[in-house]
C-alpha cells in the first residue's frame, strides 16, 4: 500500500505542478494534498459566477468537473483546496483530467 500511495501522490504532484499558477508542495504524511489554487480567485465562470475563495472554487469544480474536493478554509488556509489520493490511480487520473478541463474556462485571475 505504501508503494501505491506514493505512486498516486507523485502522479498528483506532477499533474497539478504543471498547471500555471498552481502551487503545490509534496506532503510527507497523510493521503491528501493541499494545493494552492488562489491564482484562480477572482476569475469568472460563465453560468457560475465569480470564484471568490476555496469554497466557491470547490463548488465550481464539483459542478463543472464532477470532482469533490474540500475547501482549504475548513483547515485554516483559504488559498488551498484539499484532494485525497486514497482513490485508485485510475480514478485520480480521470479526476485530474476533469479538473484541468474545468479550469480551462477559468484562466488565472492573478498574473503568474
Amino acid at each position: 500500500m505504501v508503494k501505491a500511495f506514493r505512486e498516486r501522490r507523485d502522479f498528483l504532484v506532477k499533474s497539478f505542478g504543471q498547471l500555471k499558477g498552481v502551487k503545490i508542495s509534496e506532503p510527507r504524511g497523510a493521503f491528501y494534498l493541499f494545493i494552492d489554487f488562489s491564482s484562480y480567485y477572482g476569475g469568472e465562470a460563465e453560468g457560475f459566477g465569480k470564484i471568490e475563495n476555496s469554497e466557491s472554487l470547490c463548488r465550481y469544480l464539483l459542478d463543472k468537473g464532477q470532482v469533490a474536493l474540500v475547501p482549504g478554509d475548513a483547515f485554516g488556509d483559504d488559498s488551498c483546496i484539499r484532494i485525497s489520493y486514497a482513490a485508485s490511480l485510475k480514478t485520480l487520473q480521470a479526476a485530474v483530467e476533469r479538473i484541468k478541463k474545468a479550469l480551462i474556462s477559468l484562466r488565472p485571475a492573478v498574473p503568474v
